[in-house]
């Protein structure tokens, strides 16, 4: 028999590590069962208040190794920036090469799902490396720049929380690995290397392009794929499928807020943070 784990959300089922990974382990496969929408509010929301009580109260006092020098700080800032990148490029191109042909065929792209395959551990731990990505902000505060902005603070606030429910249609969560892994690859590039000026504003154009398309394709997804379990969903679940909207427009509007304020006003980056 599988091994379950009942933990949230009516109806949803799928595999934390598929059996076909597991080389002859006693378990068909480890499985997640999600039973209701309010643990899971309860479970996500909790993350949201731990990382703004980080901000003020535990980052500011958890400098890597004490009193080590801004220079030191810096390295350790770059061994993270390489890390996301290279793991953000793994997740997109071994996503992209899983699945392949299937790339050009938007219905097989939305309704086909990962279940029984290794995109579902996969996308278990990059829901998982939103978390992670809290360091991001830790640098913030431990290099002494100005507080982080709105945008940055909301945006890792509420990117795990997103993820949590994007794994219930097939189609955003692979471009979420596809799309988002591609963006965060060049974003974590520039952090760990500058790029030059000119090519920086092409990172922004593909982050507020891959919400959009995210946001369409979880739009379509119970049309485009009526026969599927999941697409139940919008009908029985209703809360669970317009959550995201009230996460990934926001996320849109402000970086298209910011890429005007930053690459077409021209306005100094450290004077777009003060005014977020």
């Amino acid at each position: 028999m599988s091994r379950v784990l009942d933990i949230t959300f009516k109806e949803v089922d799928f595999e934390l590590v598929p059996e076909s990974l597991l080389g002859g382990w006693p378990t068909e496969a480890i499985r997640l069962n999600l039973s209701n929408y309010t643990p899971l509010i309860i479970m996500v929301s909790s993350f949201v208040i731990y990382y703004l009580i980080l901000i003020p109260f535990v980052f500011p006092s958890t400098k890597p190794f004490g009193e080590a020098s801004i220079k030191q700080r810096k390295k350790f800032r770059d061994i993270h920036n390489l890390f996301f990148c290279l793991y953000s490029g793994f997740c997109c191109f071994s996503t992209a090469f899983s699945l392949g042909y299937k790339l050009l065929d938007w219905h097989s792209l939305l309704c086909d799902p990962v279940e029984g395959t290794w995109l579902r551990p996969l996308s278990v731990t990059f829901t998982i490396s939103k978390i992670i990505e809290w360091i991001d902000t830790a640098f913030i505060v431990w290099l002494g720049k100005n507080p982080p902005g709105f945008l940055h603070t909301y945006h890792h606030a509420t990117t795990f929380w997103l993820f949590c429910f994007v794994s219930n249609f097939p189609g955003p969560e692979k471009f979420g690995m596809l799309l988002n892994g591609f963006v965060h690859t060049l974003m974590y590039s520039h952090y760990y290397r500058s790029w030059p000026k000119p090519l920086v504003p092409i990172i922004t154009v593909l982050q507020i392009g891959q919400l959009s398309l995210v946001t369409y394709a979880w739009t379509v997804s119970p049309a485009e794929c009526p026969n599927a379990a999941f697409t139940t969903a919008p009908t029985y679940h209703l809360l669970e499928y317009l959550t995201p909207y009230t996460m990934v427009p926001v996320f849109l509007w402000l970086f298209i807020v910011f890429f005007v304020k930053r690459f077409i006003l021209l306005k100094p980056k450290g004077e777009t943070k003060k005014k977020q």
